[in-house]
Parts: structure tokens; sequence; C-alpha cells
């Protein structure tokens, strides 16, 4: 590759670091035509996977870019990265069989690539084949690759789900105010945790949403690190909205120890723990959400047409790894065995990590994931998927995401 070549690709792949995709895309693809520069055909693959929605033509053009890789390039390297997007592609459409397929196709070597390594453990696990998914898992945890540091936190087998469970590990939150007033009765909890900012900037809309929608809920309400003013702010404005049934909690996060990123971290599987003390305390269905959610149906009625599963979560439908599979925005736990074992494993699991590991960014949903599977592998939860209906593309939903107000029905 000539001088005058690297400097454009050096251009283009600034501006994909820079996430103008595409001036990014433009740029490679008119350096391909000039130079025939194969290796960057897989870089146009990553741009069509990250900007490209998913249909039938993300499905088309991105498997013709990799035909074209495939059929112009022989050096190893660049045909393993081509063999792994192919992979990672009809995985990405759930074509299970065709990856099965292109999987035993492969040499030895290439299935040691591990990229592909990698996609194979997610095909593993999407296809519900746990035994074999644990070797695999195990092999790219013991390479430890940095890259794949978001798997030292993911199990499958019943054995450490045995330990973690009969552990005793605690974690003592010190709760500096909790005020609650229970003036009716109520058939569900509604579970949302943040700061004063989050409160301010996103939690009141979420709140007045819930009390113009909903009927017969208890809001739980958990706020960390707020000073006296904040306080006195925040429960003025609760008195103010008249809520009939809530469960305020102030928290400080001092006595954990953790550093800005990892309180920010710890505070998004918070409402999870919450959760499980609220399902224990009150043995109601309890909703989780993030605060950037607005409720738009009342609740009460999502309540009794789910009321024969256990537990309703956002399961996505593209880019599903290990850390993003289960979005924690939003979930549901009716009162049952399978769900209070769900969210009692959650919480005795994420104390284990704080006590033994280090916490960090999307453990809140590698954890929700692990739960998933392992409340269905052993104890067969009745676990459904409330994506699909409830977004900002359904004006029914009850609920859906503003990505912080960027949406709004």
């Amino acid at each position: 590759m000539n001088n005058q070549v690297s400097k454009k690709i050096l251009i283009a792949e600034e501006a994909y670091k820079n996430k103008d995709y595409l001036t990014s895309y433009s740029l490679y693809k008119k350096i391909y035509r000039e130079s025939q520069a194969h290796q960057i055909i897989a870089r146009l693959v990553d741009i069509a996977f990250i900007t490209l929605k998913q249909t039938n033509t993300k499905l088309e053009i991105i498997n013709n870019l990799i035909d074209i890789g495939l059929k112009k390039n022989n050096k190893v390297k660049y045909s393993n990265e081509l063999f792994y997007l192919k992979l990672k592609l009809l995985r990405e459409f759930k074509k299970f069989s065709l990856f099965n397929e292109l999987y035993n196709s492969l040499k030895s070597e290439q299935k040691k690539f591990i990229f592909t390594k990698f996609e194979y453990l997610h095909y593993l696990l999407e296809t519900e084949k746990y035994s074999e998914a644990e070797n695999v898992l195990a092999e790219i945890q013991s390479a430890n690759i940095s890259f794949y540091k978001i798997a030292d936190n993911f199990f499958l087998d019943r054995k450490f789900f045995d330990q973690i469970m009969n552990s005793k590990l605690d974690i003592k939150h010190d709760i500096i105010f909790h005020k609650e007033e229970i003036k009716s009765d109520f058939d569900y909890v509604v579970t949302v945790v943040g700061n004063p900012e989050i409160f301010e900037n996103e939690i009141l809309s979420f709140i007045k949403s819930l009390k113009k929608t909903s009927s017969k809920f208890l809001l739980s309400l958990l706020i960390h690190d707020a000073n006296n003013n904040e306080i006195k702010f925040i429960n003025e404005i609760i008195d103010n909205i008249k809520l009939e049934n809530f469960s305020i909690f102030f928290e400080n996060s001092q006595n954990l120890n953790l550093d800005n990123n990892e309180t920010k971290a710890y505070y998004t599987t918070r409402r999870y723990i919450l959760a499980n003390d609220m399902i224990e305390k009150f043995s109601k269905t309890t909703f989780v959400f993030d605060a950037d959610y607005i409720i738009n149906n009342d609740l009460n009625h999502y309540v009794k047409l789910n009321q024969n599963i256990d537990i309703s979560l956002c399961i996505k439908k593209s880019f599903r790894y290990l850390h993003l599979t289960i979005s924690a925005g939003q979930s549901m736990f009716n009162n049952t065995k399978r769900s209070k074992i769900f969210l009692n494993f959650y919480k005795k699991y994420i104390f284990y990590i704080l006590n033994y590991k280090k916490i960090s960014w999307h453990i809140d949903q590698i954890v929700l994931h692990v739960a998933f599977i392992i409340t269905k592998r052993y104890f067969n939860a009745r676990i459904i998927d409330n994506l699909n209906q409830n977004n900002i593309k359904n004006k029914e939903c009850f609920f859906y995401h503003t990505f912080h107000g960027k949406y709004e029905l």
C-alpha cells in the first residue's frame, strides 16, 4: 500500500473515530475504488452494521460486501475477519441454520479466531445450547483479552449460581432519610433511582406521567448523594404532586468507597436491588424504570394483561452481546417465585462483584443477562420481551424511552 493511500485511510479512520460515519464510509469507498485495497471492505462492513437499520436491505448490502471481499482476498488475516463478519451478520438476523452451516465449514484455525469464537458463543446462547456455551465462554475468559473483559463477570454454570445464592454477602447502604406514605390499596410498585440532577431533569417528568396515566401504584424512589437543601426541595415536590402511595429513600454513597465512574455504574444496578427489596417487602408486582422513560398508558392494565408470566424484559433486536442483549431500561417482575429468584440473585451477585471484583459500566445489563439465562435454564422462568410493543413508534404503548429527552410522543 503506497503512502498516498495510507494518508487517505488515516483521514477516513479519523472520521470513523469521530463517529462521522457517512464521511468515513464515503472516503473508504472512494479509496477502495481507486486502490482495490481489499482490507478496507471490513471497515465498510463495520460502518454499515453501525448505521443501517435492521432491514433486509442491510442484510443484502453487508452480505454483498463480505462476498466481494472473500472472492478477492486470499490473505488469512483478512479472510478470518470477513468470515467473522459473515457470522455476525447471520446471527444478527437470526439466520441460525446458515450460521451453523458456515461455522462448521470453517477450518479449525479459522474457528480459533477470537472474534469468531465470540460470535459462536452468542450463537450458542441464543439457540440455548448452554453446555457447549459454558466451554466456549471458559476459553474466551482464559484468553484474557482486554477487549473481552466484559466476559469476566458473565457465567452460566449452576454451581457458581448456588454459591452466590448461598452467600451471606451484604452491603450496608447509608440511608440518611426515608419517608413512606400509604393512603390507599395498590397493586404494584414502580421503582426509579437517580441523583438530584437526574430527579430534576428526568425523574420528575417520569413521575408526572405515571400519576397522569396510571392507577393503584406505589412509587419507590431512591435519590443518592443529595445535600440537605436538595432533600428538602425534592420532598416538597413529592408532597406537591400528591401521590397516594410512595416510599422515598435518600442515600449517601461515600461508604461504598467507589470512584466517580464506579459510583455511576453501581447506581445503574441499584434500582434492581431496590426492586428486590420492594418485592420482598410488599409481595406485589414490581416495575423498574430508567429515569428517562415516560408512562403513556395505565400500568395497572399492563399488569393485568401480563399476569400469567414471571418477568417482562427489554430484549434487544440488534447488537445482542453479553452486555447489550438485555436492556436495563425497563422491566416488570410479577410476584412469583421465579421473579424473586431472579431479583435476589441479581442483588447478591452485584454484592459479590463489589466485594471481590471491580464494578464497571454495563454491569447492570451483564448481570441481567446472566439472571435471564439462569432463571430460564434452571427454573423455566416465563419471560417475555416488552420492547416490541413499548417504544416511541407505537402511540398505544404503555411506556417508552425518551433517550434523555430526545423523543416524545
